[in-house]
């Protein structure tokens, strides 16, 4: 038996991220985070926001966890 899968599920599902930590950034549809095995991004970044935008992507450091976010998201 086989389930369809949105395409948030299905990202979630098939890409995985190169950290995971506190960050409730985890949890918003906006994180676009560095993938497994990328050698592109600094090593301190888990990824980018993509809806706080200035000037171009927000990046999240793993060293500053965030607990709160005026842009949060739900994923679900």
């Amino acid at each position: 038996m086989t389930t369809k899968l949105s395409p948030v599920e299905f990202l979630a599902h098939v890409l995985t991220p190169e950290k995971q930590t506190e960050h409730v950034c985890w949890k918003c549809k906006y994180l676009k985070w560095v993938l497994k095995d990328s050698k592109f991004p600094p090593a301190d970044l888990i990824g980018w926001c993509k809806k706080i935008h200035w000037p171009h992507y927000w990046c999240i450091p793993e060293t500053d966890v965030i607990t709160k976010c005026y842009a949060f998201e739900s994923k679900l």
